[in-house]
């Protein structure tokens, strides 16, 4: 019968006689074998054979002087996908369970059957098999959600600029005819082309950033600001494009809040938030924004494993909306991620918040149920006012 490499066994026992006899009847059935007498030697072996390691080790339980469970242990530490089979000539309940606690995947007694130690060898084999099959399903698993998030990428940033190279292109179009009348056309009406098209450009840019955000790779220009003077600001912008059914309340900070902090990117990224509220009341409700100061202990939910413990802001956007499932808050900040129709938005809304927010030192934390609203709190670490 044909060696497979594949099948490769490991033989572990001070009993040179035994160790050779055993390897040579299951050489006879096409295993590749390795013998060591000692651990030492075992160990030597599988660091060693790094890309041909053996898939099940045959490990005597007792080397001598050596304890074969404590060397059945560290060789699966070496090699973590080790099978590790323990041939002992005590038949003894509890010397199989010390070694199946040990981490020994099954055990055989001297003097066994080659049947039986064929089979316990079958079945090593069978689960390295469906191992090695699983892994493979999942590997296509991941790739066909790359390859599906990458098309929804494509799909959206054409839709997108799709929609603003028409509006650039018809404007051009209408300017070069107002251009080539005889006489020229109006230059009020021109203007207002160019302007529309350059509008439309700047859309583009504003896209594009919003990519690098999700990417957490757009160049930041913070600087110390005023939270409460962003807020307002903000407030500001968003009146005429929240729409007339949504009231803003304008919670006010119990104290100062100052952060180093991109303010341009903060004033987008809270639009964006309350643009989601807006869609979660359908247009008709009221949205509470605020800022507060946070103090942070160690070990906080909320702190990710590069916040260090300490003083933060919190902006704070609240809608008493339709809400979300557990399952959808999990998925929120997803790239991609949208449970709008595919016209109205590419899911990079939140993921975009959430990349200026990591970017930034902080978080963005969602807190909601269905039906009864939904909380979204930025976190971004204070500074004092002299920073």
């Amino acid at each position: 019968m044909p060696r497979r490499a594949e099948r490769r066994v490991l033989i572990v026992d001070d009993d040179q006689d035994f160790a050779g006899s055993l390897a040579a009847l299951l050489e006879m059935e096409g295993y590749v074998i390795a013998v060591a007498h000692d651990g030492a030697g075992a160990k030597a072996l599988v660091e060693a054979m790094a890309a041909e390691a053996p898939g099940v080790a045959l490990v005597d339980i007792r080397l001598g002087r050596e304890d074969g469970v404590a060397l059945a242990t560290e060789l699966g530490r070496i090699r973590p996908d080790l099978l590790v089979v323990m041939v002992t000539a005590y038949a003894s309940v509890p010397t199989a369970i010390r070694a199946l606690q040990a981490g020994a995947y099954d055990y055989v007694c001297k003097p066994f059957d080659p049947d039986d130690l064929l089979a316990t060898l079958g079945r090593c084999f069978d689960r390295h098999a469906l191992a090695h099959e699983r892994a493979q399903a999942e590997e296509l698993l991941r790739r066909s959600r790359r390859l599906e998030a990458i098309g929804r990428l494509s799909a959206g940033i054409a839709h997108d600029f799709n929609n603003l190279l028409a509006v650039v292109g018809g404007n051009l179009k209408l300017l070069q005819e107002e251009v080539l009348r005889d006489p020229p056309g109006d230059r009020g009406v021109m203007r207002e082309l160019v302007a529309d098209a350059l509008g439309a450009v700047e859309e583009g840019i504003a896209a594009s950033r919003q990519l690098l955000a999700v990417g957490r790779a757009q160049p930041l220009l913070p600087r110390l600001v005023d939270l409460d003077h962003v807020l307002d600001q903000v407030i500001h912008q968003a009146n005429a494009a929240l729409g007339a059914g949504i009231t803003l309340d304008r919670q006010v900070a119990r104290e100062p809040c100052h952060a180093i902090v991109d303010a341009r990117q903060l004033e987008a990224s809270l639009l964006n938030l309350m643009l989601n509220a807006r869609d979660a009341l359908d247009g008709q409700g009221a949205i509470r924004l605020g800022a507060e100061p946070r103090e942070l202990a160690p070990g906080a939910p909320v702190l990710l494993d590069d916040m260090p413990p300490g003083a933060y802001v919190a902006l704070v956007v609240e809608d008493a909306g339709c809400g979300m499932t557990p399952d959808v808050v999990e998925r929120a900040f997803h790239p991609f991620f949208s449970t709008k129709p595919a016209e109205s938005g590419s899911g990079l809304g939140l993921a975009t918040v959430y990349g200026f927010a990591r970017q930034s030192g902080g978080n963005l934390v969602i807190e909601s149920e269905p039906g009864a609203g939904t909380r979204v709190t930025l976190l971004l670490p204070a500074a004092t006012r002299g920073t």
